[in-house]
């Protein structure tokens, strides 16, 4: 059995334009490949171009501008590096797994090619094992109460880094995970997979949607625990993820690119063509 001393790990972390996959985009990746005890470790870090404005509340978050994103490189055209760099036999690690996971699957949908079909586990229920008695489980509380850091600079590599340095300590704490089989045992193991999303027939009910989405029509639509408010929205793809259907479509009240589950349209109607 391998042991998770000799095993080659990936801790990595997004920067994003905002919290939906299904909207927002990848502005900043960064990982770090190391082994457990040893000194060296290996770093990717890179800006990407979102294609569209970082929100000021954003910024405020991760200090990426939109200035600092002009003229580097679309993801598309990142994910070639950043999946040499991670390799097809290590172990990926993020904190708060799925949220990675679905913009790097969302990334590799939109640029129309396979993800890679690593193990990946995420460090929350780890770090609840070995710190039981920490008041929260962000990463920037964690590197604080272990004194490996005095701030957190919300930047995709630096807290790959701080990732690795708690991880590092987290398992010194962690015994019954001496060996990589008994790591994947005990944890929820996701795949890039397992968060893609595809165009796919909407249900019979929702078949004059994919009917405006077509001819580009505006739709106005009733919505959510707000039924009696009209929504008027151009929808753009349905798709399915996790067992769920959504529309991706412009809101013109915001004036701004949504997303919305279709079970939670309690009507729409087609208002013009």
């Amino acid at each position: 059995m391998q042991k998770m001393l000799t095993t080659e790990i990936v801790a990595f972390d997004l920067e994003t334009t905002g919290i939906s996959s299904f909207v927002d985009r990848v502005v900043d990746i960064g990982a770090v490949r190391f082994r457990l005890g040893e000194a060296n470790a290996d770093t990717f870090e890179q800006l990407v171009d979102p294609e569209r404005d970082i929100p000021p509340e954003v910024t405020d978050i991760h200090g990426i501008t939109d200035a600092d994103v002009k003229g580097q490189p679309l993801i598309g055209d990142v994910l070639p590096s950043f999946e040499k760099f991670i390799g097809s036999d290590t172990l990926l690690v993020a904190h708060n797994a799925p949220f990675d996971c679905s913009f790097i699957a969302a990334a590799y949908t939109a640029s129309e090619r396979t993800p890679p079909n690593n193990q990946i586990i995420c460090s929350l229920r780890l770090f609840r094992l070995a710190f039981p008695h920490f008041e929260n489980y962000k990463l920037e509380t964690i590197g604080r109460r272990l004194g490996l850091i005095d701030h957190e600079d919300h930047r995709g590599l630096a807290d790959s880094l701080l990732l690795m340095r708690c991880l590092t300590l987290a398992f010194e704490l962690l015994p019954q995970f001496e060996y990589l089989d008994s790591l994947i045992a005990a944890s929820k193991v996701y795949r890039f997979t397992d968060f893609s999303s595809a165009d796919i027939i909407p249900p019979h009910e929702f078949a004059e949607l994919q009917l405006a989405i077509d001819d580009g029509c505006t739709l106005e639509i009733r919505y959510g625990e707000y039924p009696d408010l009209p929504i008027l929205i151009t929808p753009k793809m349905i798709f399915q993820q996790n067992n769920a259907y959504y529309v991706n479509a412009h809101c013109h009240y915001d004036e701004f690119e949504k997303t919305y589950r279709l079970d939670r349209i309690v009507s729409y109607k087609v208002l013009q063509k």
